[in-house]
């Protein structure tokens, strides 16, 4: 699973080898909890490739479709030529939402009680690119109302299951209260804490 910024700044490559650009940002369904596509700055030279204007000052912007991407780790791959990218290119990807828009939404619980705002966003590139969780940077008094235990109190960062959420407007609402979201974050320490750690 990567962080958002684990994947902006890499390079987009074609399967027979050639650097399409860079990405810039991602386009988001938070209906379906998907990333659909990765917006790329346009290497000079592939704009013809990509169906696209030539620009006059910065590079073009495209969207390209998770769907037809291979593999990712210190670059992006694409699963086919440099000569298909007009194929793969995501049409409505204006249409998604960007990570910038969701980025320091304010977050609260199904009872109104503050969280925080989110601070990133987790994507599992290896199961179509789905986003099981957000992480939010709590606000003072939420970390004081959920009394955290070992894992998450040297930290003011938590990750919440994009199945707790309820609604995404202005704002992040989740279908939890207080209680509920102190009981999911004990849960997921508990898993990752090692049998030495937990208690006997």
């Amino acid at each position: 699973m990567l962080g958002l910024e684990e994947i902006i700044g890499l390079e987009l490559i074609s399967s027979d080898a050639r650097v399409i650009g860079t990405v810039e940002g991602v386009g988001m369904d938070l209906v379906a909890w998907k990333v659909k596509a990765l917006r790329v700055g346009l290497r000079r030279g592939l704009e013809d490739a990509a169906g696209s204007r030539k620009r006059l000052f910065g590079v073009a912007k495209i969207y390209v479709k998770t769907s037809e991407l291979q593999s990712v780790s210190d670059a992006v791959i694409m699963r086919r030529p440099v000569s298909a990218l007009s194929e793969i290119i995501e049409p409505d990807g204006d249409s998604l939402t960007p990570a910038g828009a969701f980025m320091g939404m304010r977050v609260i619980c199904a009872n109104a009680a503050f969280v925080g705002h989110v601070d990133n966003v987790f994507i599992d590139t290896q199961h179509d690119w789905t986003i099981p969780y957000i992480q939010v940077k709590l606000d003072r008094d939420a970390m004081d109302q959920l009394s955290l235990h070992r894992t998450f109190m040297a930290s003011s960062l938590i990750p919440i299951r994009t199945s707790d959420i309820e609604a995404i407007g202005e704002m992040v609402i989740l279908k939890i209260n207080m209680d509920g979201l102190r009981a999911s974050l004990n849960r997921q320490e508990s898993r990752t804490a090692s049998p030495t750690d937990r208690p006997a």
